[in-house]
């Protein structure tokens, strides 16, 4: 009779220990869902503002081109708090901080046109030097923490945001493709408008996957 009771007890612990966990699930891929839709609500708002409100059609100070930075910083500096919190991670995870800094410093490539043109690119090499150095000088080392972060359920997300980036947006943003579509209609700022947008959009979900491979580590730590 004991062990019936203890029996019964251990299932409806487990019942419950397994309702919460399901009920925590769903709450947190609804939480990721509305993130979702706050992202594409902010690229769409971002846009609107640019060419309706702003007129200025998605220059190098508009509002698209500042969240295209402000997503870089956060993805950057998500991988560089990451080396710094955990050290067991930090060659890794300071060479994917580097990347994305290069990546920021791609990105400003006007403002150092006001140096000289094409400036940007002796700082974004001195970063890459410096990263790849730093990853080489701690070799094996650097490639079992790669792997380390590589594992993180975020990542997918991360390497699809890449991919949207530097190969989708690219391809649907070609101005011969438009040139085509539209014939004598062509219009660059609708070109500009889509290459931008799927670019802020690639850019939201990095710097989302970012933060969350950073959360993931520290919740583990």
């Amino acid at each position: 009779m004991k062990t019936t009771t203890y029996t019964n007890q251990e299932s409806l612990g487990y019942e419950f220990s397994l309702q919460r966990s399901a009920s925590e699930i769903i709450l947190k891929r609804s939480l990721t869902a509305l993130i979702g839709v706050a992202i594409c609500l902010l690229v769409n708002v971002a846009l609107r503002l640019d060419y309706i409100v702003l007129g200025n059609q998605v220059g190098e100070l508009s509002i698209t081109e500042g969240l295209e930075q402000l997503m870089l910083v956060l993805s950057a500096g998500s991988f560089f708090y990451l080396a710094k919190r955990q050290t067991k991670l930090k060659h890794a995870a300071t060479l994917m901080g580097a990347f994305f800094l290069v990546m920021l410093i791609r990105e400003n490539d006007a403002f150092f046109d006001y140096i000289v043109h094409g400036f940007w690119v002796y700082p974004a090499l001195a970063v890459t030097f410096a990263a790849i150095t730093y990853a080489v000088r701690n070799g094996k080392q650097t490639l079992d923490q790669l792997a380390v972060i590589l594992s993180s359920s975020y990542m997918n997300m991360l390497v699809l945001g890449l991919i949207m980036l530097l190969v989708f947006s690219r391809l649907f943003g070609m101005g011969s493709f438009w040139q085509g579509v539209m014939a004598e209609h062509y219009v660059r700022d609708v070109k500009n408008i889509v290459e931008e947008g799927s670019e802020l959009l690639a850019y939201c979900i990095i710097a989302f996957s970012s933060f969350k491979i950073l959360r993931s580590f520290k919740t583990q730590h």
